[in-house]
């Protein structure tokens, strides 16, 4: 916790907006993957299972350069690292469009995904290093769906009309370039590494290990939100909804994500990062049983908006709080990975439970994943403040 005297050259506001925009380009790909190998597969002539691979490939390379990150991001210059990560991200995509080989597209896509993902640890372990992380994490998510929209709704009809696959990637490198002046206010390092060794000596405290808590808590959390988000249309689309109607919802319910960002980012710290995470999944246990009305839906439409909402809205809370533990500011980036293996977990394991048609056990498994994560959050956060402290919460 910061003292409140002093004051946290971390919140400067070229600082913060860098750490948001590099969040923002970090996540630019990612977001930008469904069209990536939906075009891949109609320009490239690539089956189910090449397309599959494409998206392995990229989460691998973009775990691997995330897990590391626990070793290197506070030993390496910040500025440097992105200076390097990005032009290999773009130079990555752009080798993909010109090989012919199958083999080195998998390859580009995993290098561009672990240059995408440095520059995503990096923001996202320096609005870390802010005195408010909630805000700041809360903008920087709804900055990430809002850019993500924007490239969805624009590219298809542009640089795609025009130029197929590769004009997916055109799209994505001129996005990179028109926010790439920002990446020059990144700082070289943050402030918990210098910190947390003066930290240590003068009052003997060593890292939480109740930090471990919060990463699995934001794990959990993830794994039930990507697994939701993946069959959201599909539960739909079993009560017979109509197919417009199921189209115009999912646009709203991102929408109802940003809002929930939004919220997180306006609430701060205000309420700690506890109280609206257990509200939150107490909204998701109610979100789980409105999906389940199979004869109405305008009861489906409000579940899958509130769901998507309660994602947005927690999502920060759960970082914030891996932040709030971390005290020698390693541990923050490991939420990146966190979040990349939920992403990974949860489709698998909501594709096994709905195999035989019934989604009823899907809605379950969702259930359990907010109730689990909040314990996880709650349990996590009073060990590791315990007394007075717990009055925060």
């Amino acid at each position: 916790m910061n003292s409140p005297i002093q004051k946290n050259a971390m919140d400067a506001g070229t600082i913060v907006a860098a750490g948001i925009i590099a969040s923002a380009i970090g996540a630019l790909f990612y977001n930008v993957l469904p069209i990536y190998l939906g075009t891949a597969q109609d320009y490239r002539g690539l089956d189910n299972r090449a397309i599959g691979f494409l998206s392995s490939a990229f989460f691998l390379g973009y775990n691997v350069a995330t897990i590391s990150a626990f070793f290197w991001i506070r030993r390496f210059s910040w500025s440097l690292a992105v200076a390097i990560a990005a032009p290999i991200a773009a130079i990555s995509l752009a080798a993909g469009t010109v090989v012919d080989s199958y083999a080195l597209l998998l390859v580009s896509v995993a290098v561009a995904g672990g240059a995408f993902a440095a520059i995503y640890g990096i923001g996202t372990t320096l609005l870390g290093d802010t005195s408010n992380p909630a805000r700041w994490f809360g903008v920087k998510i709804a900055a990430e769906a809002m850019l993500g929209a924007i490239l969805l709704l624009v590219l298809p009809s542009t640089t795609i009309a025009r130029w197929g696959f590769n004009g997916t990637v055109i799209g994505v490198i001129i996005a990179m370039v028109f926010l790439a002046p920002f990446l020059f206010w990144i700082p070289s390092s943050g402030r918990k590494w210098l910190e947390s060794d003066s930290a240590a000596s003068d009052n003997g405290d060593h890292q939480s290990p109740y930090v471990w808590g919060a990463l699995l808590a934001t794990l959990v959390f993830f794994a039930g939100a990507s697994a939701i988000w993946a069959f959201i249309e599909r539960i739909g689309a079993h009560s017979k909804f109509e197919p417009e109607a199921l189209g115009v919802l999912l646009s709203i319910t991102l929408v109802f994500a940003l809002v929930g960002s939004l919220l997180a980012a306006a609430l701060g710290g205000r309420f700690g990062n506890v109280k609206p995470f257990l509200a939150g999944a107490l909204l998701s246990l109610v979100a789980m049983t409105l999906l389940n009305a199979h004869d109405s839906f305008v009861v489906y439409a409000i579940g899958a908006c509130l769901q998507t909402f309660v994602i947005g809205l927690l999502l920060p809370f759960a970082i914030t709080e891996v932040a709030d533990l971390d005290i020698d500011g390693r541990y923050v980036v490991l939420t990146v990975p966190a979040i990349g293996i939920g992403a990974m977990a949860g489709p698998g394991i909501a594709g096994v439970l709905s195999q035989a048609g019934d989604f009823a056990p899907l809605l379950v498994f969702v259930a359990a994943t907010a109730v689990v994560s909040a314990i996880l959050i709650t349990v996590s956060a009073r060990r590791a403040r315990p007394g007075p402290v717990q009055l925060r919460i």
